[in-house]
C-alpha cells in the first residue's frame, strides 16, 4: 500500500575475519587509540588491540590480536575521555559482539545505546541509535560487521534552560533521528568527558573522531562585484549585460526580480584560519558553479527545489580571488545560497537571508508494504556510474528486507534492510529524475549480471551476460519470480525474505552451452569464516550449503565469490 512517508586478515578456516584498526576519518580529529592514556584512567574491561574477529552467530568466542587502534570493552567499569566538549559532532565506527549492549555518554550526561539490534523488526529504546526518542527505524548491522555512528550534538540550547540538543543522528549512513531535544544531567557548557560503556557482551570501537564546534567565522567575502546579464535561461554563453554594480552581501535580489537572468559574482575571501573548507551551495536554476583562486570548486546542474550542493577547497591565511555563476529558471523563484564550514566550525551563511526564499513544500513520498511485496519499476543510478540503468525492478518485503534488479543484466544491484522506498524524485511533479532511493539500511551488491555461462572457474566474469530477460510470475505469497534465457537454458531466479535473511534460488531448465554460475558477492576481502558462510567486507554475508563447493577467487584488485548453478541452487544473505 502507498503512503506519504558500510584490513581484513584470515585467522583460520573457522574462525571470522580478524579486523585490524585504522585511523579516523574525515574532517575530524582522531581519539588517540595507541593505548588508554587517552582516557581518564585505565580498567580491567577495557584494552587497546590490533584486531578483533567477532563471529556473527557466536559459535565462536571473541578473538583479539595485538597492536592498537581498537578500544575493546566488556561489562564493567565505563571508561572516560581526557577530552572535555560541549558542542561537538562525532564519528564512531563500532563492532558488537551477538548480545551485546552499551552506551556512549555525551557531555550532558545523555546516552546513545549501542547494541545487538538487528535482528529486531521494531525500533525501540533497545535499538542501536536510541537516545531519548526512539529512532524512526532499525538501521543495525548483523554482530561482526563495522558499524558507523555519526552525530551533531549542542550541550546547551538557548532560551531552554538544562537542555541539550541532538541534530542528527545517523547509523550506518541512514538518518534515524533528527532535532530532538534532551535534558542535561550535569552542566556541559564549559565542557565535560565523553565516555564509553558496555553493560552486555563485547564492544569495538575505532576510528573515534571529534569536531568542538565553534561560533567562529574564520571566511568572509569582500569586494563583491556582480554582473547581471539578460540571455535566456539556458544559454550556454551570455553577452547581454543588463546592470552591474557593487553589493554588501551575496544575494540574488540584486536582480531586480527579473523573470530570467545570468549572475556573475566576483570578489575576495578573506581567510584568517588555513584548512579544507566545506561549501554547500543551495540554489533553484539550470547552474551554480563556484571557482576560486580560478579552480572550479563546485559545478551543479539543475535544483528545481533549493537543492545542496558541496565542494571542498584547501585554502591558506590570506586573501583569495572567487567568482559565481548563477542562472535562473523563469517558472522557479529566484534562489541563491552559499554556506561555508570547516572542522571545529559550525556551518554559517555567506548569503544574505532574503536571497534564499521560502522553499516550496515538497512532500517525502514512499511506498510502504504492508501485507504483501511492493513492486516499483524506476531508474536507478548505481554509485560510480555516469548513467541510469533504465529497466529496474525494485521490490519491497512487508518484513523489511528489499532489494533491486537489473533487469537487462539479470543484476541484483543492491539490497537493503528496513523502510522500502523513497519516491518522490518519481512522483513528485513532472517527476524528474525518475530515480528511486532505498529507504533503509543499503548494502551494494554488484552491477554486473548474477549468472553467466563461463569456460570453466577462472574464467572472467562478463560486466553483462548474454542473457535474455523472459518477465516474471507471481509466487503465492506475492514475490516476482524472474525468467532469463541462456543460451537454450531457461533460469527463474527467486528473491524473496526469509524472515531474518534475503533468500534467493536459481531453477535452470534445459541444458546452457557452458557451465552455469552465479556470482554472489564482489569486495575488497571475502573470507570463509565458517563452512559455508562468507563474509564480504563489512557489508554483508553469504550462507551457502555447506556440501556447495562456492570459488573465492582474484578478480584485479578485488574478490569474487561465486558458485556452480545447476537444477535449483540456493543462497541467502544477511547483514
Amino acid at each position: 500500500m502507498h503512503h506519504l512517508f558500510q584490513k581484513v586478515s584470515l585467522l583460520f578456516l573457522a574462525c571470522p575475519a580478524m579486523v585490524l584498526g585504522q585511523t579516523a576519518k574525515g574532517n575530524y580529529s582522531p581519539l588517540p587509540l595507541k593505548d588508554l592514556s587517552s582516557f581518564e584512567s585505565s580498567a580491567a574491561n577495557w584494552s587497546v588491540q590490533g584486531g578483533i574477529s567477532i563471529h556473527p552467530g557466536g559459535v565462536t568466542k571473541v578473538k583479539t590480536s595485538p597492536g592498537q587502534g581498537i578500544l575493546i570493552g566488556n561489562p564493567g567499569t565505563a571508561l572516560t575521555t581526557k577530552l572535555k566538549a560541549s558542542d561537538l559532532r562525532l564519528y564512531v565506527e563500532f563492532n558488537v559482539s551477538p548480545g551485546a549492549e552499551g552506551n556512549i555518554v555525551l557531555p550532558g550526561g545523555q546516552k546513545v545505546k549501542i547494541s545487538d539490534s538487528s535482528k529486531q523488526k521494531i525500533a525501540d529504546a533497545s535499538t542501536s541509535g536510541y537516545i531519548g526518542q526512539f529512532p524512526t527505524q532499525n538501521a543495525a548491522k548483523s554482530p561482526g560487521l563495522w558499524q558507523t555512528l555519526e552525530l551533531s550534538y549542542d550541550a546547551s540550547v538557548a532560551h531552554v534552560p538544562n537542555s541539550a540538543r541532538l541534530n542528527q543522528l545517523s547509523l550506518n549512513g541512514v538518518t534515524v533521528l533528527e532535532t530532538v531535544y534532551l535534558p542535561n544531567s550535569k552542566t556541559a557548557t564549559e565542557g565535560q568527558p565523553l565516555s564509553f560503556e558496555v553493560t552486555k557482551g563485547s564492544i569495538a570501537f575505532r576510528n573515534v573522531g571529534y569536531q568542538l564546534l565553534a561560533n567562529l567565522k574564520p571566511l568572509s567575502i569582500s569586494n563583491l562585484n556582480y554582473k547581471v546579464y539578460s540571455d535566456k535561461w539556458d544559454a550556454k554563453e551570455y553577452s547581454a549585460l543588463d546592470h552591474e554594480g557593487k553589493a554588501p552581501a551575496l544575494t540574488q535580489e540584486v536582480t531586480n526580480g527579473m523573470r530570467e537572468f545570468h549572475l556573475v559574482y566576483e570578489g575576495d575571501m578573506d581567510v584568517t584560519q588555513a584548512g579544507d573548507y566545506i561549501f554547500t551551495a543551495i540554489y533553484s536554476g539550470p547552474v551554480l558553479s563556484l571557482d576560486i583562486d580560478g579552480k572550479n570548486v563546485l559545478a551543479a546542474g539543475e535544483s528545481t527545489s533549493q537543492e545542496t550542493h558541496m565542494g571542498t577547497a584547501a585554502l591558506t591565511q590570506g586573501k583569495h580571488k572567487f567568482k559565481i555563476y548563477y542562472s535562473r529558471f523563469p517558472w522557479r523563484p529566484s534562489a541563491l545560497g552559499l554556506r561555508v564550514e570547516k572542522s571545529g566550525v559550525r556551518p554559517y551563511d555567506l548569503h544574505s537571508l532574503s536571497s534564499l526564499p521560502e522553499p516550496e513544500p515538497k512532500p517525502y513520498i514512499s511506498v510502504t508494504p504492508e501485507m504483501q511485496p511492493e513492486m516499483v519499476r524506476s531508474f536507478i543510478l548505481v554509485p560510480g556510474e555516469k548513467y541510469k540503468r533504465t529497466h529496474c525492478i525494485s521490490v519491497g518485503s512487508p518484513d523489511g528486507w528489499n532489494y533491486t534488479v537489473d533487469l537487462n543484466r539479470g543484476a541484483l544491484v543492491h539490497a537493503w534492510r528496513g523502510q522500502f522506498a523513497d519516491v518522490t524524485e518519481m512522483w513528485y511533479e513532472r517527476g524528474e529524475p525518475q530515480l528511486l532511493f532505498p529507504a533503509g539500511l543499503k548494502v551494494h551488491v554488484s552491477g554486473r549480471s548474477s549468472i553467466a555461462v563461463l569456460d570453466n572457474g577462472n574464467a572472467a566474469w562478463p560486466d553483462s551476460s548474454n542473457i535474455n530477460f523472459l518477465g516474471y510470475k507471481i509466487d503465492s505469497k506475492g514475490y516476482p519470480v524472474f525468467r532469463y534465457a541462456i543460451g537454450s537454458a531457461t533460469v527463474s531466479d527467486a528473491l524473496v525474505s526469509g524472515g531474518n535473511t534475503l533468500s534467493r534460488t536459481f531453477k535452470v531448465e534445459g541444458s546452457p552451452a557452458g557451465s552455469l554460475f552465479s556470482l554472489l558477492a564482489s569486495g575488497k576481502d571475502i573470507v570463509e569464516i565458517e563452512k559455508g558462510l562468507y563474509q564480504v567486507d563489512d557489508r554483508y554475508y553469504v550462507q551457502i550449503d555447506k556440501k556447495a563447493k562456492a570459488i573465492v577467487r582474484p578478480a584485479g584488485d578485488m574478490k569474487e565469490l561465486i558458485l556452480p548453478v545447476s537444477n535449483m541452487t540456493s543462497y541467502s544473505m544477511f547483514w
